[in-house]
């Protein structure tokens, strides 16, 4: 019985193929932040424990205290501090915020940037401190906390990472009010010098809802300025906090 040559070559090619889509790599799931996807369910209330923590360390004192909802709400409608502004809390429910209070008593001045503070919870989830823009952007744009600042240490170079953000330009519409507020109470960027205490809130996003600990590194403040007001050191502090959960 003699064999189709056009056969065995049918039947070679087909081998050849197999062979071939062996050795390519396989496709993947991103790993990391894609992966990460927030669920659309939101914890009724978040507590931290300890409400508030203190750290010092080379001169430098820093305190930190979990802001709930019912502080900012009453901190927001007080007309003695806002005026005609005075009225809704501007941070969004999604979020999470912290009172910070550095006291400088180190006899030279130090740089405080809140873009280096990090929040970390036990998921190995990383999150970014949102500023006035990305809180505007989120009005504007409707979307989520989780959707504008949050990374992973796999993709984060650094010792704690680089946190993503995603910048938005403040729109005409209804951002606009929260936006002035949150940029008068929010902790800015600067220089504390010798015997000022400086303070001011800072926002993440809300952590994961299966997270039960976080942890917020004030990270990166400069120190030891030379003539060229270069820094010669850094300090970090470290403050860790438990989450209480409530359906309620």
């Amino acid at each position: 019985m003699k064999t189709d040559p056009g056969f065995v070559w049918a039947c070679a090619g087909l081998v050849f193929l197999l062979a071939g889509c062996r050795g390519l790599p396989t496709m993947e799931r991103p790993k990391g932040q894609i992966e990460l996807r927030r669920p659309e369910a939101l914890l009724a209330s978040v507590l931290l424990n300890p409400a508030t923590a203190s750290l010092s360390r080379e001169g430098v004192d820093v305190t930190v205290r979990y802001a709930t909802a019912e502080e900012l709400d009453k901190f927001f409608e007080n007309k003695e501090i806002f005026g005609s502004l005075a009225g809704k809390n501007p941070y969004p429910a999604e979020t999470l915020v912290f009172f910070v209070k550095v006291a400088n008593f180190s006899g030279k001045k130090i740089r405080v940037n809140p873009e280096n503070f990090v929040l970390i919870d036990n998921l190995n989830i990383q999150y970014a401190e949102l500023s006035a823009d990305n809180i505007s952007a989120m009005y504007e744009s409707r979307a989520n906390a989780w959707s504008f600042a949050k990374t992973t240490g796999d993709l984060a170079p650094g010792p704690y990472g680089a946190p993503l953000k995603v910048a938005g330009a403040l729109g005409s519409g209804g951002g606009r009010k929260q936006h002035y507020l949150i940029k008068q109470v929010r902790l800015a960027a600067g220089y504390v010098f010798p015997g000022i205490a400086y303070d001011g809130y800072v926002a993440f996003p809300r952590p994961h809802p299966n997270a039960n600990s976080v942890r917020l590194f004030i990270h990166n403040i400069k120190m030891d300025f030379n003539p060229a007001d270069l820094p010669a050191n850094a300090i970090h502090f470290e403050f860790p906090f438990t989450i209480e959960k409530s359906s309620s």
